[in-house]
């Protein structure tokens, strides 16, 4: 144990101490905490559920249990049994916890997710301390972790703790760590031929492929969502708001937690006046503007509470104004009888606030309360289901009420299947003494629970039945915690996505979900929308549910690959990185840039050229002319041209230029400005190499390159160090690593369009024989 382990721990302590919370934390046999004895992380961090994250499980983590198994059953080594951590680790991943939350302000699903579940990896991959760890250790992590997610998102969190936590509070001896894994962070899809091996054709097709094109969504999913949600008329209430937040994202590329986040009150209208205080549509520019009010992320500074939200407004274009208002004000309409209930819970801190507590409710209203479930009558369904889905007017579920309750007094009664399943579970938990409800005469005289039940004509005291609901399901209780903002708050009913928290009766058993009655309301999240594009895989998604083909309800979509996708069409049609930047609330410009997956061909495009120009030289002249006048290239042919340009003039150089267009490659690590036509590649693709031709790209995959070969030339560096020798040969290997190495980091610092080697030999001219070259 190392001093920075026992401070970062005494860190924690303290923390937790400060906060009232019991630091000790017994565990079962397997590494779960016993009942009553976890941290509701939500809780502690101050976050409004849903979701609620806890801190329970100190045991190992049992996907990576397995694979680390697996591989001890093929070596022929008894396999290791599921129990809690050890003590050092069990106190790392609550000190963590404790600092992340209380300190850093973090919120406490990032906490669950990046931090806890990563070190439980850890711990599990490994028969060590945490301050023994190695680089060989982690790296057996990250492999694992890599394995248990098809991403690779949790072996890229366990890189991501190595830096936060492990080498940032020094816990490890041998640290820091995280710059000796050489592992590479989150990469994209990668092409599996090496480029110099590509023929021209290929190369010149790379120049379509888009930067980072794996952030965006495939054109097939993109284009059959838009159907579904723009054309498909949704099946359920549920479906109507998960299309209703799908188009506003489609057209504003909001994130998916803003989306779903919307305030009821989401309409800002600005008006322009010119000089004279006239419209400013009388005077050739635009008298209004329509916005939308939203609660935008990650705006927060260094050290800022995370949790807050950060309110903003985004203009919406003149093309989608009415889609978009006709989409949200349908969405108002729909969710007011559920915003309603939600205001009179929230006011009155009550689940049931239709009835006072001391009320008798007939059991059959009960029922409708507690399910949604609108019809506790044995009549014809179809008919009404089919009306409300129509256009899911409440009108309609009021109509069903009325119906039911209108009957004649003397006709029979005879009750939906449901309601006596409802009923017959209730009562077994009655008389499972695992409850203190009871059902009720009119008179309010309790029935004994052996009694036979009249369901019709029993009734419920509403203060036990709320107190019931709250002991037995509390995922029934509506999300009445307000959400903070910077100051103020926001409360739940001022939300415009809200929904049933449960409504199997309408998702599962194709029913009808009686959202004016029902008590049970949620708050959107993020998941809301994420389920909806098939986030998980048992619940069925909009492609899964609308798709007309089997490849089409194959399909499947990230919520923020919208935002990228807008993001690279506006960045296409010449829109300024300032405007990107301030439509997407952002606080650089970098960031947009961050979201730019244009192709090389579409960056170019922007450029423009005088027509006649562009036909004289042609396609690819055309396309070393945009290269130079963009600035994205240099070397012989961009100084020969630009001196041609300045002491002849453009036609001159642009007449030089079209002679000279097979001077322009792709490579592996930059662009070659220099004609191959006669001769091939002296240097033989080693750009790297003081290559005076060679330019720095801002490509991903040129950079990726370099950083491998970066990687591999150290590696050889410390074994050729490693065995010194005096020979020549020993030395010749050793200035030929360090120079292409010195090379490859030079190459990597040079700005986009610079060169790297100006100075470098000119291998366009032959070189001159000597006298015991071979004549020819």
């Amino acid at each position: 144990m190392n001093p920075h382990y026992s401070a970062f721990i005494e860190l924690g302590r303290t923390l937790v101490r400060e906060r009232g919370l019991q630091w000790e934390m017994p565990v079962d046999e397997v590494g779960v905490a016993l009942d009553g004895v976890g941290w509701n992380l939500t809780v502690i961090a101050g976050d409004v559920p849903p979701p609620s994250c806890y801190l329970r499980d100190l045991g190992s983590e049992p996907k990576a249990l397995a694979i680390i198994n697996a591989g001890r059953v093929e070596a022929g080594v008894t396999p290791l049994t599921r129990g809690p951590l050890t003590t050092a680790w069990q106190n790392l991943i609550k000190s963590a916890a404790a600092e992340q939350l209380l300190l850093r302000r973090n919120t406490a699903e990032h906490v669950m997710l990046s931090i806890t579940r990563p070190l439980r990896v850890i711990a599990t991959c490994v028969d060590k301390e945490p301050w023994q760890l190695t680089a060989d250790d982690l790296r057996l992590a990250i492999r694992v972790g890599t394995a248990l997610q098809p991403k690779g998102q949790l072996g890229d969190r366990v890189i991501g703790l190595v830096k936060t936590v492990l080498d940032a509070q020094h816990i490890c001896d041998a640290g820091p760590l995280y710059t000796s894994l050489a592992v590479p962070r989150m990469k994209g899809t990668t092409v599996v031929k090496a480029k110099h091996t590509w023929s021209q054709g290929e190369l010149r097709a790379h120049l379509e492929s888009r930067k980072r094109e794996e952030r965006l969504p495939g054109r097939r999913a993109f284009w059959e969502l838009t159907r579904i949600v723009m054309t498909e008329k949704p099946l359920t209430f549920m479906d109507d708001l998960r299309f209703a937040v799908i188009r506003t994202m489609i057209v504003t590329g909001m994130r998916a937690g803003e989306a779903a986040l919307l305030p009821v009150d989401w309409k800002r209208e600005r008006t322009y006046l010119d000089a004279k205080g006239r419209p400013a549509g009388q005077s050739g520019g635009i008298s209004t503007s329509l916005m939308v009010r939203h609660f935008a992320e990650k705006q927060h500074e260094e050290e800022s509470d995370s949790r807050l939200l950060h309110e903003a407004t985004q203009p919406v274009p003149d093309m989608f104004e009415a889609m978009l208002t006709q989409t949200l004000e349908h969405i108002e309409r729909l969710t007011e009888p559920l915003r309603a209930t939600l205001k009179r819970q929230c006011e009155t801190g009550r689940l049931l606030p239709w009835y006072g507590v001391n009320d008798l409710v007939p059991f059959t209203q009960a029922y409708v309360r507690l399910t949604g479930n609108p019809f506790w009558l044995n009549i014809e369904h179809k008919p009404f289901i089919e009306r409300y889905r129509d256009g899911f007017d409440p009108d309609v579920l009021n109509e069903v009420h009325r119906h039911q309750t209108e009957r004649p007094g003397h006709s029979p009664v005879t009750l939906d299947m449901a309601v006596y399943q409802f009923g017959k579970r209730l009562l077994d938990r009655m008389r499972a003494g695992e409850t203190a409800l009871r059902f009720r005469q009119p008179d309010g005289k309790v029935l004994g629970v052996r009694d036979r039940m009249v369901w019709h004509n029993t009734f419920l005291h509403v203060g036990e039945l709320e107190d019931h609901v709250r002991a037995t399901s509390q995922t029934k209780v509506s999300d009445t915690t307000p959400l903070p903002l910077g100051t103020g708050v926001v409360q739940p009913w001022e939300l415009l996505f809200v929904q049933p928290k449960r409504s199997p009766v309408e998702e599962r058993n194709d029913g009808l979900c009686d959202v004016a009655r029902i008590m049970s309301i949620g708050r959107p999240t993020r998941r809301f929308v994420g389920l909806a594009l098939g986030d998980h895989r048992q619940i069925p998604s909009l492609f899964e549910k609308y798709g007309q083909t089997d490849e089409d309800r194959a399909l499947k979509i990230e919520s923020h690959m919208l935002r990228h996708l807008q993001n690279t069409e506006l960045f296409r049609l010449g829109v300024a990185d300032t405007i990107i930047s301030k439509r997407f609330n952002r606080r650089s410009i970098a960031q947009s840039h961050e979201y730019d997956h244009r192709s090389l061909i579409e960056d170019l495009d922007q450029i423009a050229l005088p027509q006649d120009i562009e036909i004289m030289l042609g396609e690819k002249a055309s396309t070393v002319a945009r290269l130079i006048k963009g600035g994205k290239a240099s070397g012989p042919i961009v100084d020969t041209f630009r001196r041609i340009e300045a002491t002849e003039g453009d036609a001159a150089a642009y007449e030089y230029l079209r002679a000279e267009a097979d001077g322009f490659h792709a490579t592996p690590y930059g662009h070659c400005l220099n004609s191959f036509t006669v001769d091939p590649c002296p240097k033989h693709l080693e750009c790297f190499a003081d290559c005076r031709h060679l330019s720095a790209t801002d490509l991903p995959e040129n950079r990726q390159n370099l950083i491998r070969l970066e990687a591999k030339f150290k590696a050889a560096l410390e074994t050729i160090k490693a065995r010194p020798s005096t020979s020549i040969g020993w030395q010749n290997q050793l200035e030929h690593a360090e120079k292409r190495l010195d090379g490859i980091q030079k190459l990597l610092a040079t700005p986009p369009g610079e060169r790297p080697f100006p100075d470098g030999p000119d291998l366009s001219v032959p070189r001159e024989r000597g006298v015991l070259d071979e004549e020819t």
